[in-house]
């Protein structure tokens, strides 16, 4: 009987270990290319999983964005990450930007299922597989750099921000509305199963306080992020 409950325990402490790798930290420790199967596997229904609300997505997305390229609306954005295509798409709807987005994730049925989603605006949007810690990018290229609820999942979050930080464009007296940076921060009791991949909110705007931003704008967004804004300059 003894032995019983050993192998019980012992399965169910597998479990645990399997859920918290691979449910709550979408196979971060394990390795970039198992976070990118892992997405693959669920590519198809991802936007039923996420249910993403267009009207919340244009109010704290799409219209936000769009505002800040107001005097840059044919810029190129790019967006990390991108998934099914959530950014693209709320800025698409944007009547004031008339750009570009460059579109980049590491897996591919991901990317499969945002050029189809994203059909009608193929004259406008690029999707590239690329790894996010070694963008394919020079420094300076892009006025707005966008990644959501992705950060937390990159083999190094910080690195992967500083990647970000380097593609942005600083504003500039002739380009006044270049430097944004979109990102997210994940909150919550989860991200003590996530140790290393998430910042607390003082930690964050210390972090990044170490690089040319201001309007730095941390604030509580959907249920278990942080939204965070800041725009990169030439000097401070």
């Amino acid at each position: 009987m003894g032995w019983i409950i050993v192998v019980l325990v012992l399965v169910l402490l597998i479990g645990l270990l399997l859920y918290w790798q691979l449910i709550l930290a979408e196979g971060t420790y394990l390795g970039a290319p198992l976070v990118a199967l892992l997405y693959d596997w669920t590519a198809e229904r991802y936007n039923k999983i996420k249910e993403f609300d267009k009207k919340l997505e244009d109010l704290t997305l799409g219209k936000p964005l769009a505002n800040r390229l107001y005097r840059r609306p044919e810029g190129m954005v790019l967006d990390i990450a991108t998934g099914t295509g959530r950014v693209p798409l709320t800025l698409f709807d944007q009547p004031g930007y008339r750009g570009q987005v460059i579109g980049l994730d590491r897996a591919s049925k991901m990317l499969h299922v945002a050029q189809r989603e994203t059909a009608g605006y193929q004259d406008r949007i690029t999707f590239i597989q690329a790894d996010a810690m070694a963008l394919p990018f020079a420094n300076a290229s892009f006025p707005a750099v966008a990644c959501l609820e992705a950060l937390e999942f990159f083999p190094d979050p910080q690195k992967g921000l500083a990647e970000m930080i380097r593609v942005l464009q600083p504003a500039s007296a002739t380009h006044p509305d270049s430097g944004w940076l979109l990102t997210t921060n994940r909150v919550g009791w989860e991200t003590y199963l996530l140790p290393g991949k998430t910042w607390r909110r003082e930690e964050l705007a210390k972090i990044l306080n170490n690089y040319p931003l201001r309007h730095i704008d941390i604030r509580p967004w959907e249920d278990i992020y942080n939204l965070v804004w800041a725009q990169k300059v030439e000097f401070i």
